[in-house]
Formats: C-alpha cells, structure tokens, sequence
C-alpha cells in the first residue's frame, strides 16, 4: 500500500471521527420547532339574523339515568376498558322525530341558508352523526352550541365532509357545548336545493363540555391528587419543557354505536425543514377493535376521520380550575399506520396544527433502563399534566416506566414518552400503551405495580422512517439536499408577519384500557 493511499484514509478516517455528534446522530432523530400557522380567524354565521321558526329541528327524549350511571361503573370499574364521555343515542329510538324534517331555506349574502337544530336534554355538549346522502362540494357547514349560540366552533366545506366517514359511514359533527347543537347550512348562489340531502340519525351525548374543564360526571372527569399541573414544573424542568408541553393535544374520537372517547396525542417533527407536516403520534388500542391481531386499516380510518384534538388544555396556575383558552381541531386525520404489538400509532391531522403548536423532536434509538424519563398528558381527560421517572427494563415491544412524580391515568393512553437529547431538547421514544401505575403506588421505583408501558419509537421506526425521515430532494442534478436542523429551533412562535397485553392488564379504576369504540360490553384484550 503507498503512503499516498495511507495517508488519504487516515484523513477520511479523522474526518469521521471528527464529525459532528449531530450529524452522526441525523439519520435517527429530529429536533422540534414551533408552528408556523396564522393564528385562525375567528369564524361567524352567515345568517346572524336567522328566525326561530326557520330551525329545522330533532329533539331527543331525557336520557335514561341507567345509562349515565351505566357509563359512570363502567370508566370506574377495574380491568380492561377505553374511557368514555359520550353515549350513542338513536333518533328513531329516542326521538319522536326519526328523520330530519325538510330544511327551511332562506336567502342571505351570496346564497341561501338553513339551519338544523339537534337536542338531547342534559347533554353538556354533543356530537351529531350526519348521514351524508347529497352534498355539493360547495356548501358550506358551520357548527355551534346552544350554551354560547353567537359562536361558531367550526366552519367545514362539502367536499372536506363527504371524505370524512366515520363508523356506520356517518359524518361526526364537530364537538359543540351545551344540549343543543346548532348546524348551519349555506348553498352559493347557482347550487340548488336538491344538491343538499343530510340525514341526522344519532348523536353522542356527551358528559363533558369544554366550560367546565372537561370534567366527567362528579369527579370521573378529574386526574388523581398525585399528578402535577404542566405550570408548576416549568422552572423545575428546564427551558425546553414550555416548548414541548405544547405538541401534546387532548384527543376525542367517536366508534360504532355512537359512544365517543379520549386519548392524548403528540405532534411530531420530520426532518424536513421547509415543510410542517403535522404528523400525529398515539396508541394503537385507542382506534383498534381487537388489539389482539393487526390493526383493519379501514377501519382505524373510519375512527381518525371522526378526531377532534384540543390545543393549550392547560391550567392558568398551580392546582387551580381555570383553563387557558383551548383551540379545538377538527376534521379529522389521515390513518398511516399502526402496530398492535408495540401499540405505536402514526396519524397525519387533516388541517394544519394550530397556532402556538409545537413539533416534537424524536429519537429513533433504542432505549435503555435507568434513563430519565418525562409523561406529559391528559389523565381521565383533565388538563395537561406531566410525570417524571425513569426506564425500568425494556422489552421487544415495549420500554416499561415507573414514576417518582405523578402518574398516568384513563385519558393518558397514546401521551409520549419524552427523554432529553445532547441538545437540551425534549424527544419522543413512544406512547403509552398501559400498565398499573396509580397515584396509590407512584414515588417508589421499587414496588412492582408503579409500572406503564410504552411502545417503542426505534422497533417501529422502520415504518415511521417513511414520514419523519424521508429520502433527501435531490437539488442540482444527482446531489442530494440535505439542510442540518440547528440546536436553536426551539424559540417562541413569532409573528405570522414575521415568517412562515395481557400481560398489561391488571388496570385499576379509570385506567385507560381496551379498545372497542362502543357501548357493548367487551371481552378483556390486550390494551
């Protein structure tokens, strides 16, 4: 070998050596930035003026107490469960009114309007299933509730609704509070009366509204006394913590049958840096009918085209009552897969995140034990809370924790698993998938029911890879285009004028559980 050759590979050999860590690092994780989207404007009706007598109406008869205290056992039993806050009800059961009457047009700016009102009594807020038989992809829909009917909650187009079937193929109506929801319906000018034909055969009665906290019945609805505020750690848990509790949303989702559900979610970053892609990260058991063998993708559709995320689910201070101003979410997400043994979860939100949002880093590398860990989530549907702890051994599937400071609860399934990477950054190593972890037994990294388990970001990465990591845009001719994320992503949002198992299941009372998405009972499954 001449000397020439041997001194060119000592120079290639030091280079790599020398090499950043973060480049050496790049092809395995990401770093998180803020959301780029406009803070939305708020929405208004078009037809502010609209007569009482022009609402074409379904009233529900009152619901039965059986079934409220049904639902009540059922989130506070032991064993395997999903944790419900809605139940499915019939209109040609419960309602006097089966089919909706004819809509009442009216003209208005631009167009016609008619308006739709659906009641069940005692409802704190409600979803309505419309069965979409004729829409042009013209009309506009605008939704609101009967506790504040000068708002619009949501404002969604035909061509968005007639892509969004939900179980039994129905259209799930944004979340509006209070026992009335109010659907507006406005046809352009040239769009004719019979391009509109809407069936309301169901709602989901809800037993939360966003007034109240999301509180569930009684005290269903609130966390236990161990976990902590998200606002009361924030010195403690380091300049990084206020940017990553903001990729983690409250999620709501409604199954066959009518009965609607929660989870807590994570927006991911890719390693794309001129795109946002608001990749959504969660549980498996959370859409899936039977966690037992792998996730019917059509079906796991049908659930994600019925999510609403809710945003900045916060308290304004230390155990207090009051929340921060929540944004919800709706139409919807794009299903991209899932795997029923590790129960990662991998979804794409159909609307941009909102403003203030923020992508979540991630490190795809394997995890080991005694790592320090952070949970940050929204146990039994309560506002945002976050745990501390640490790795206690790691499995095929599975990374299991155990927690010194708080805990996790019904409502917390899907919440990421966050550890700190060399840049000071909170990244994502999974989801939770279950355990039996509780305020009763956290503190102590010895006793062997202060365990959770989550799936495993790195085993499911080889899918994942496809959408957080994908192959660098060749710029140039054949060179590929790689642009390095810096360290310093994480800055508060500016301005939009400034820049663009089985083994799992011994769960206690509201533990988030099981899988079927609705209200029959179900054998006990993997969760």
């Amino acid at each position: 070998m001449s000397s020439t050759l041997t001194l060119a590979m000592l120079v290639a050999l030091a280079a790599a050596f020398s090499a950043p860590i973060g480049a050496m690092e790049a092809q395995s994780q990401a770093e998180g930035e803020y959301s780029l989207t406009p803070r939305a404007s708020a929405q208004a009706w078009r037809a502010t003026g609209l007569s009482m007598t022009h609402m074409t109406r379904i009233r529900y008869e009152d619901i039965p107490v059986a079934r409220l205290l049904d639902l009540q056992r059922k989130n506070a039993s032991s064993g395997p469960k999903a944790t419900q806050i809605g139940i499915g009800r019939r209109a040609a059961l419960e309602s006097a009114r089966p089919m909706l009457p004819a809509l009442k047009w009216s003209p208005t700016s631009g167009g016609m309007v008619a308006r739709i009102e659906i009641a069940s009594p005692d409802a704190l807020a409600l979803r309505v299933g419309l069965h979409v038989l004729r829409l042009d992809d013209r009309v506009e829909l605008r939704f609101g509730g009967s506790d504040d009917r000068s708002h619009v909650v949501a404002m969604m187009q035909g061509a968005q609704i007639k892509r969004l079937p939900g179980p039994e193929g129905l259209f799930w109506t944004p979340n509006t509070d209070g026992e009335a929801q109010i659907i507006e319906i406005f046809r352009p000018f040239g769009v004719p009366a019979s391009a509109v034909r809407l069936e309301a055969p169901m709602v989901s009665h809800l037993l939360v509204d966003s007034r109240s906290s999301f509180k569930l019945l009684e005290k269903i609805g609130e966390s236990g006394a161990c976990n902590v505020d998200t606002i009361s750690r924030i010195a403690e848990l380091g300049p990084a913590f206020p940017a990553v509790k903001n990729a983690v949303a409250h999620m709501r989702f409604t199954g066959s049958g009518g009965g609607t559900f929660i989870c807590t979610g994570t927006l991911l970053n890719d390693t794309v840096p001129v795109t946002q892609i608001p990749y959504f990260h969660g549980a498996n058991h959370c859409f899936s009918n039977n966690t037992s063998v792998p996730p019917v993708a059509s079906q796991m559709q049908s659930v994600a085209n019925t999510l609403n995320t809710f945003w900045n689910y916060e308290t304004t201070g230390c155990s207090n009552l009051t929340s921060t101003p929540v944004v919800q979410l709706s139409g919807g997400a794009t299903y991209l897969f899932s795997n029923h043994s590790t129960d990662g979860m991998l979804l794409r939100l159909n609307n941009p995140a909102p403003a203030g949002a923020f992508f979540a880093g991630w490190n795809a590398a394997p995890m080991t034990s005694g790592v320090a860990i952070t949970a940050i989530h929204h146990p039994r549907g309560d506002s945002k809370k976050v745990s501390t702890g640490q790795t206690v051994s790691i499995d095929g599937s599975n990374i299991e924790a155990a927690w010194l400071s708080g805990t996790t609860e019904g409502g917390s399934s899907g919440s990421g698993l966050f550890t700190i990477s060399r840049h000071g950054q909170y990244v994502l190593r999974g989801g939770l998938f279950g355990g039996t972890a509780s305020c009763a037994n956290s503190g102590t990294i010895g006793n062997t029911q202060n365990r959770d388990y989550y799936s495993r970001l790195d085993v499911d990465f080889p899918i994942l890879k496809t959408y957080l990591e994908p192959q660098a845009e060749a710029e140039n001719g054949s060179a590929p285009l790689v642009r390095a994320r810096s360290a310093a992503t994480v800055v508060a949002p500016r301005a939009a004028s400034e820049g663009r198992r089985e083994r799992r299941a011994g769960h206690g009372p509201g533990h988030r559980l099981d899988n079927r998405l609705d209200d029959t009972p179900s054998a006990q499954v993997r969760k």
